[in-house]
Protein backbone atom coordinates (compact mmCIF):
# COMPACT_ATOMS: atom_id res chain seq x y z
CA UNK A 1 0.00 0.00 0.00
CA UNK A 2 1.34 3.42 -0.91
CA UNK A 3 0.36 6.91 0.07
CA UNK A 4 1.13 8.86 -3.08
CA UNK A 5 3.37 11.91 -2.75
CA UNK A 6 2.51 15.37 -3.97
CA UNK A 7 2.83 15.55 -7.77
CA UNK A 8 6.19 17.32 -8.04
CA UNK A 9 8.95 16.79 -10.54
CA UNK A 10 12.70 17.26 -10.68
CA UNK A 11 15.40 17.37 -8.00
CA UNK A 12 14.76 16.09 -4.50
CA UNK A 13 10.99 16.12 -4.88
CA UNK A 14 11.29 14.00 -8.01
CA UNK A 15 13.37 11.43 -6.11
CA UNK A 16 10.72 11.31 -3.40
CA UNK A 17 7.96 10.70 -5.93
CA UNK A 18 9.88 7.99 -7.75
CA UNK A 19 10.91 6.23 -4.53
CA UNK A 20 7.35 6.12 -3.20
CA UNK A 21 5.93 4.84 -6.47
CA UNK A 22 8.63 2.23 -7.13
CA UNK A 23 8.82 0.91 -3.59
CA UNK A 24 5.03 0.88 -3.34
CA UNK A 25 4.95 -1.69 -6.14
CA UNK A 26 7.52 -3.90 -4.37
CA UNK A 27 6.38 -4.11 -0.74
CA UNK A 28 3.16 -5.04 1.03
CA UNK A 29 3.48 -2.40 3.74
CA UNK A 30 2.89 1.33 3.39
CA UNK A 31 5.42 3.57 1.67
CA UNK A 32 5.12 7.20 2.71
CA UNK A 33 6.94 10.36 1.64
CA UNK A 34 9.05 11.87 4.46
CA UNK A 35 6.91 15.01 4.86
CA UNK A 36 3.63 13.20 5.68
CA UNK A 37 2.06 12.69 9.11
CA UNK A 38 2.21 8.90 8.70
CA UNK A 39 5.96 9.06 8.07
CA UNK A 40 6.42 11.26 11.14
CA UNK A 41 4.74 8.65 13.33
CA UNK A 42 7.18 5.96 12.19
CA UNK A 43 10.18 8.25 12.58
CA UNK A 44 9.18 9.22 16.12
CA UNK A 45 9.19 5.54 17.15
CA UNK A 46 12.95 5.43 16.61
CA UNK A 47 14.12 7.31 19.67
CA UNK A 48 17.78 6.58 18.97
CA UNK A 49 17.71 8.03 15.45
CA UNK A 50 17.93 11.67 16.45
CA UNK A 51 17.43 13.88 13.42
CA UNK A 52 16.17 12.02 10.33
CA UNK A 53 18.63 11.86 7.44
CA UNK A 54 18.57 15.10 5.46
CA UNK A 55 18.21 13.23 2.16
CA UNK A 56 15.34 10.98 3.23
CA UNK A 57 13.18 10.02 0.23
CA UNK A 58 10.67 7.54 1.77
CA UNK A 59 9.62 5.68 4.88
CA UNK A 60 8.82 1.99 4.36
CA UNK A 61 6.59 0.19 6.87
CA UNK A 62 7.87 -3.35 6.34
CA UNK A 63 5.42 -6.14 7.22
CA UNK A 64 8.04 -8.87 7.28
CA UNK A 65 11.19 -10.33 5.80
CA UNK A 66 9.98 -10.10 2.20
CA UNK A 67 9.45 -6.34 2.44
CA UNK A 68 12.90 -5.86 3.99
CA UNK A 69 14.50 -7.87 1.18
CA UNK A 70 12.66 -5.84 -1.48
CA UNK A 71 13.66 -2.54 0.13
CA UNK A 72 17.33 -3.45 0.42
CA UNK A 73 17.53 -4.75 -3.14
CA UNK A 74 15.85 -1.58 -4.43
CA UNK A 75 18.31 0.51 -2.41
CA UNK A 76 21.27 -1.37 -3.87
CA UNK A 77 19.97 -0.85 -7.40
CA UNK A 78 19.45 2.90 -6.87
CA UNK A 79 22.52 3.81 -4.74
CA UNK A 80 20.32 4.62 -1.74
CA UNK A 81 21.11 4.03 1.94
CA UNK A 82 18.69 2.37 4.36
CA UNK A 83 18.23 3.57 7.93
CA UNK A 84 16.54 1.00 10.18
CA UNK A 85 14.10 2.59 12.62
CA UNK A 86 15.12 0.61 15.67
CA UNK A 87 14.23 2.18 19.03
CA UNK A 88 17.15 0.43 20.72
CA UNK A 89 20.08 0.67 18.35
CA UNK A 90 21.57 3.87 17.02
CA UNK A 91 22.63 3.52 13.39
CA UNK A 92 25.66 5.63 12.48
CA UNK A 93 24.78 8.76 10.49
CA UNK A 94 25.47 8.72 6.78
CA UNK A 95 28.71 10.31 5.68
CA UNK A 96 28.03 9.97 1.97
CA UNK A 97 25.15 12.40 1.44
CA UNK A 98 23.32 9.75 -0.59
CA UNK A 99 19.51 9.61 -0.57
CA UNK A 100 18.16 7.41 2.23
CA UNK A 101 15.10 5.28 2.94
CA UNK A 102 13.89 4.77 6.51
CA UNK A 103 12.78 1.20 7.25
CA UNK A 104 10.23 0.69 10.04
CA UNK A 105 9.76 -2.82 11.48
CA UNK A 106 6.85 -2.10 13.82
CA UNK A 107 4.43 -3.79 11.37
CA UNK A 108 6.55 -6.97 11.13
CA UNK A 109 4.38 -8.57 13.80
CA UNK A 110 3.23 -11.93 12.43
CA UNK A 111 3.33 -14.71 15.05
CA UNK A 112 2.99 -18.42 14.19
CA UNK A 113 3.19 -21.46 16.48
CA UNK A 114 4.34 -24.50 14.51
CA UNK A 115 5.69 -27.86 15.71
CA UNK A 116 6.44 -26.51 19.15
CA UNK A 117 8.32 -23.45 17.91
CA UNK A 118 7.21 -19.84 17.98
CA UNK A 119 8.06 -17.77 14.89
CA UNK A 120 7.54 -14.11 15.73
CA UNK A 121 8.23 -10.96 13.76
CA UNK A 122 10.31 -8.40 15.63
CA UNK A 123 7.44 -5.91 15.70
CA UNK A 124 5.17 -8.25 17.70
CA UNK A 125 4.54 -7.51 21.34
CA UNK A 126 5.02 -10.22 23.94
CA UNK A 127 1.33 -9.85 24.79
CA UNK A 128 0.53 -10.70 21.17
CA UNK A 129 2.79 -13.76 21.36
CA UNK A 130 1.05 -14.92 24.54
CA UNK A 131 -2.31 -14.51 22.79
CA UNK A 132 -1.24 -16.82 19.95
CA UNK A 133 -0.05 -19.40 22.46
CA UNK A 134 -3.29 -19.19 24.46
CA UNK A 135 -5.40 -19.57 21.31
CA UNK A 136 -3.58 -22.79 20.50
CA UNK A 137 -4.51 -24.26 23.86
CA UNK A 138 -0.88 -24.67 24.80
CA UNK A 139 0.92 -23.98 28.04
CA UNK A 140 3.90 -22.21 26.57
CA UNK A 141 5.84 -19.98 28.92
CA UNK A 142 6.21 -16.58 27.26
CA UNK A 143 7.92 -13.62 28.94
CA UNK A 144 5.52 -11.18 30.57
CA UNK A 145 7.26 -8.11 29.25
CA UNK A 146 5.85 -4.92 27.83
CA UNK A 147 8.36 -4.52 25.05
CA UNK A 148 8.44 -6.22 21.67
CA UNK A 149 10.05 -9.34 20.29
CA UNK A 150 12.87 -7.14 18.99
CA UNK A 151 14.31 -7.45 22.50
CA UNK A 152 14.34 -11.25 22.39
CA UNK A 153 18.06 -11.92 21.70
CA UNK A 154 19.32 -13.15 25.05
CA UNK A 155 15.92 -14.48 26.14
CA UNK A 156 15.56 -18.06 27.32
CA UNK A 157 14.60 -20.57 24.65
CA UNK A 158 15.86 -18.57 21.68
CA UNK A 159 16.49 -21.03 18.83
CA UNK A 160 17.49 -18.65 16.08
CA UNK A 161 16.81 -15.48 14.12
CA UNK A 162 16.17 -14.42 10.56
CA UNK A 163 18.54 -11.70 9.37
CA UNK A 164 18.58 -9.84 6.04
CA UNK A 165 22.03 -8.55 5.16
CA UNK A 166 22.72 -5.39 3.20
CA UNK A 167 22.92 -7.25 -0.11
CA UNK A 168 19.30 -8.40 0.33
CA UNK A 169 20.19 -12.01 1.21
CA UNK A 170 18.17 -13.84 3.87
CA UNK A 171 20.02 -15.79 6.57
CA UNK A 172 18.42 -18.10 9.14
CA UNK A 173 20.98 -17.92 11.91
CA UNK A 174 21.31 -20.59 14.57
CA UNK A 175 24.10 -22.38 16.36
CA UNK A 176 24.79 -24.67 13.39
CA UNK A 177 24.55 -22.00 10.73
CA UNK A 178 26.93 -22.73 7.83
CA UNK A 179 28.47 -19.26 8.16
CA UNK A 180 30.01 -19.20 11.65
CA UNK A 181 31.28 -15.63 11.15
CA UNK A 182 27.74 -14.29 10.76
CA UNK A 183 26.58 -16.24 13.80
CA UNK A 184 29.51 -14.88 15.83
CA UNK A 185 28.85 -11.32 14.69
CA UNK A 186 25.15 -11.53 15.52
CA UNK A 187 25.93 -12.69 19.05
CA UNK A 188 28.48 -9.90 19.48
CA UNK A 189 26.64 -7.05 17.87
CA UNK A 190 23.32 -7.79 16.11
CA UNK A 191 23.14 -4.35 14.46
CA UNK A 192 26.49 -4.97 12.75
CA UNK A 193 25.16 -7.97 10.84
CA UNK A 194 22.02 -6.75 9.08
CA UNK A 195 18.30 -6.37 9.75
CA UNK A 196 16.81 -8.88 12.21
CA UNK A 197 13.24 -9.56 11.06
CA UNK A 198 12.09 -12.66 12.98
CA UNK A 199 13.01 -14.78 15.98
CA UNK A 200 12.33 -18.44 16.73
CA UNK A 201 11.67 -19.53 20.31
CA UNK A 202 11.20 -22.87 22.01
CA UNK A 203 7.49 -23.19 22.66
CA UNK A 204 7.98 -24.09 26.32
CA UNK A 205 10.67 -21.49 26.89
CA UNK A 206 12.82 -24.17 28.49
CA UNK A 207 15.82 -23.88 26.21
CA UNK A 208 18.98 -22.09 27.31
CA UNK A 209 19.39 -18.37 26.84
CA UNK A 210 21.45 -17.34 23.86
CA UNK A 211 24.92 -16.70 25.18
CA UNK A 212 26.42 -13.51 23.75
CA UNK A 213 29.92 -13.47 22.36
CA UNK A 214 32.40 -10.83 23.46
CA UNK A 215 34.39 -9.15 20.68
CA UNK A 216 38.12 -8.84 21.27
CA UNK A 217 40.05 -5.61 20.84
CA UNK A 218 41.13 -6.55 17.33
CA UNK A 219 37.75 -7.77 16.10
CA UNK A 220 36.78 -4.54 14.32
CA UNK A 221 38.58 -5.95 11.29
CA UNK A 222 36.28 -9.01 11.41
CA UNK A 223 33.19 -6.78 11.44
CA UNK A 224 34.62 -4.75 8.55
CA UNK A 225 35.26 -7.90 6.52
CA UNK A 226 31.69 -9.06 7.10
CA UNK A 227 30.38 -5.66 6.01
CA UNK A 228 32.39 -5.77 2.80
CA UNK A 229 31.11 -9.27 2.06
CA UNK A 230 27.43 -8.85 2.99
CA UNK A 231 26.91 -5.11 2.43
CA UNK A 232 29.39 -4.20 -0.33
CA UNK A 233 27.48 -1.07 -1.36
CA UNK A 234 27.31 0.22 2.21
CA UNK A 235 23.51 0.29 2.11
CA UNK A 236 23.19 -0.20 5.88
CA UNK A 237 26.25 1.81 6.88
CA UNK A 238 27.79 -1.16 8.68
CA UNK A 239 31.35 -0.96 10.04
CA UNK A 240 33.72 -0.81 7.11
Amino acid sequence: MTISPRPQHGGASGRVARAALELGDLVDGPVTPPYTADAAVDLLRATSLGRPPSHLVAVVGATGTRDVVATLRWANAHDVEVVVLDPHTAQPPSRTGRPAVALSLSRADRVVLHDGLLHAGVGASWAQVRGVVAASGGTVRVPRRRDTVADAPGAGGLRGVTVVTGDGAVHHLAGRHPDPELWWAFRCRPEAVGVVTEIVLDADGAGPALLPAEPADGDEARFAALARRHDPAGVLGLPG
